[in-house]
């Protein structure tokens, strides 16, 4: 016995297909469409995430995403650079692989290329900066699963394992393919089989397995290579000292040698770590992190609000013809209009 219990509203479609069997095996479907980058952050299912556009422009993104309690299969895509801090589901690994870059990524740290091999450890930070335009697609397992899976079919020791591989690795063109296919393929056939609810506990099973197995091979095939990938941490650092700055002096922002004194460093290393991680200025990103604040509070605070010249106050904008011209710039709407789509 099975049901669909459907939940759709605008272009966002969550759909969950239940089994109720003796496992009662749950499986939740997202299908979206978005049109803004804030709502493109808060998608993804089980996730938390902070997003910042970093490119300027008109946003559009889609999040696609399949999911049990153990594992779930995700493809995310933009068509905007975004500079992204993010938590995957508590004690998962993050396994996937880039299927459109276009332009600089860096996911934590490492150089990101299409179809290169990418990884997070379980409960670490996930610090990603996209391409200007992208798209991932990755699967995130509980570590007992996937653990549990090494020892008994593969008899291998996954912890071992896991620190041996960098955040992006190259990956053998067959093993890549695999990956790509298993990944890529599977979600799109799941997801619509779960929306035309035909999906079946026994699909997803095999699905599972399949998912854990390439992986597996994934990994030790990452792990045998010699090469070993520089990771910027130091410019990370940097960049993610700036933005807690940022956000703590928002009202009377703080101003570049203020920064360069608090962290100890010239302007020139400032900025070089900059272009190294996000390819902007220092003082492009902190205006687009103060502005994507003032839209949050546009979209989701509008009844709270007195008016815009007062949130963009509070987030250190006096010149309003000059905020309206930045924010204009970047989402590819003006305030006002913000607010009123927020009131309808």
């Amino acid at each position: 016995m099975h049901s669909l219990v459907v939940k759709e509203r605008g272009v966002n479609k969550e759909k969950i297909w239940l089994d109720n069997g003796p496992d009662k095996l749950e499986i939740k479907a997202v299908c979206s469409k978005l049109p803004d980058v804030l709502e493109q952050a808060a998608a993804l299912p089980m996730w938390s995430q902070d997003y910042t556009q970093l490119d300027k422009g008109e946003f559009s993104g889609t999040v696609t995403s399949v999911a049990s309690q153990d594992m779930q299969v995700f493809r995310e895509a933009m068509n905007r650079s975004v500079d992204e801090l993010a938590s995957a589901p508590p004690n998962s690994y993050v396994i996937g692989l880039p299927t459109i870059v276009e332009g600089d990524a860096l996911w934590c740290g490492s150089k990101l290329t299409k179809n290169s091999l990418f990884c997070l450890d379980k409960n670490e930070e996930l610090l990603f900066k996209t391409s200007h335009s992208s798209e991932i697609t990755a699967a995130v397992i509980s570590e007992q699963r996937l653990e549990e899976y090494a020892e008994r079919v593969e008899k291998v020791d996954l912890r071992p394992l896991m620190s041996k591989v960098n955040p992006v690795e190259k990956l053998p063109p067959d093993i890549q393919s695999r990956l790509m296919a298993t990944l890529y393929i599977g979600t799109e056939h799941l997801a619509k089989n779960i929306e035309e609810g035909v999906s079946h506990p026994n699909s997803w099973r095999h699905f599972e397995d399949n998912v854990f197995s390439i992986c597996m091979q994934a990994l030790t095939a990452a792990s045998n290579n010699n090469s070993r990938h520089h990771e910027n941490r130091v410019h990370r650092y940097i960049v993610k000292s700036v933005r807690e700055m940022t956000l703590t002096q928002h009202c009377d922002p703080i101003t570049i040698g203020e920064i360069c004194t608090a962290l100890n460093i010239s302007r020139r290393t400032l900025n070089h770590a900059f272009q190294q991680v996000l390819g902007i200025t220092p003082v492009a990103y902190m205006r687009n992190i103060r502005l994507h604040k003032i839209r949050a509070e546009l979209q989701y605070k509008s009844k709270q609000l007195n008016s815009i010249a007062c949130v963009a106050s509070h987030w250190g904008f006096w010149h309003m013809s000059l905020f309206a011209r930045y924010y204009r710039e970047l989402f590819g709407e003006t305030p006002s209009e913000t607010l009123a789509r927020s009131h309808h």
